[in-house]
């Protein structure tokens, strides 16, 4: 549910983080299309970020399709497991532990991509120019610009959207909501903390990171270092206001999630189910084509 898990919601999504949690994100059918076509958006959005060379979108393109393949054998089986943990875990009830574990997991998926990424990553990060940093900077800096006026600069309407975002994605997963619980969710959504000012100074934090990395090395062994952190990491180099805004966020969201799983219907519970149970097989079918196209069935 992205809008708990995440209340700064950008349209635009990193690829890491379309791997990682679009199969709890959208609708089975929007999974396939999206996940067949990841290569091909992936090196799109690095063209968009760094005006390419023909060299460099060359290495990228062949790059992206072997860490497809990696991640659609490897990666993908995984998260059908979880997502089937999920699903027995959420049958008769989410416990704290439960969430924990869910949390957990969803950061060691993160880990393992930054980790398998990093490498040709750092490869490519070599070749590029002071022009195509340059380049990058003014795209971060219209995309900073855009991202604000998405989410928007008055708190009231962040709530405002926030909480609209949050029903409709809940109504999704769990069919329609009764009136009374609607009326909770929406005080509890209220009772999060407002974090949207300290995570966009973080987040230009975390860019000016990556143009500094990138200004003072084409050593492909430093760039990987510096990749590998900035990817696994989100909080490295986080100040103390940011991480106790984080912290009090995080904690603030697992308290809705399980109040919400508080007053689940059965019928709404069989309704999350046949989601879930829709995606896993949907992301098993993925697994199984690829692996019918290498034995050439």
């Amino acid at each position: 549910m992205e809008d708990l898990a995440s209340p700064h919601r950008s349209y635009r999504q990193g690829f890491l983080r379309l791997l990682l949690l679009w199969p709890l994100l959208v609708s089975c059918s929007a999974f396939q299309f999206t996940y067949s076509t990841a290569d091909w958006i992936l090196l799109w959005k690095l063209d968009s970020y760094f005006d390419l060379s023909s060299f460099q979108e060359d290495y990228l393109d062949r790059e992206i399709k072997k860490f497809h393949v990696w991640h659609r054998h490897q990666q993908l089986p995984q998260y059908a497991q979880f997502l089937g943990q999920i699903d027995q875990s959420w049958e008769n009830g989410l416990s704290q532990a439960e969430l924990e574990s869910i949390f957990a997991s969803v950061e060691h998926f993160r880990v393992h991509l930054a980790k398998q990424a990093s490498p040709p990553g750092a490869i490519f990060l070599s070749t590029v120019t002071p022009a195509q940093i340059r380049h990058l900077q003014d795209v971060l800096e219209q995309e900073h610009r855009r991202l604000v006026s998405e989410i928007g600069k008055e708190s009231e309407v962040r709530l405002q959207r926030r909480i609209a975002s949050t029903l409709q994605t809940l109504t999704s997963w769990l069919g329609e909501l009764l009136v009374d619980q609607e009326i909770h969710i929406r005080q509890w959504i209220e009772e999060v903390p407002d974090t949207s000012d300290v995570w966009f100074a973080h987040r230009r934090g975390r860019q000016d990171r990556l143009l500094e990395l990138l200004y003072s090395s084409h050593d492909p062994v430093t760039l990987e270092q510096g990749l590998y952190h900035w990817l696994a990491d989100p909080k490295t180099g986080a100040t103390a206001d940011y991480l106790v805004a984080s912290r009090e966020w995080r904690e603030g969201v697992k308290k809705v999630v399980l109040k919400i799983d508080g007053i689940l219907t059965r019928d709404q519970r069989t309704h999350f189910s046949r989601k879930l149970q829709g995606l896993i097989q949907d992301i098993q079918g993925l697994v199984g084509e690829d692996s019918k196209k290498h034995l050439g069935v």
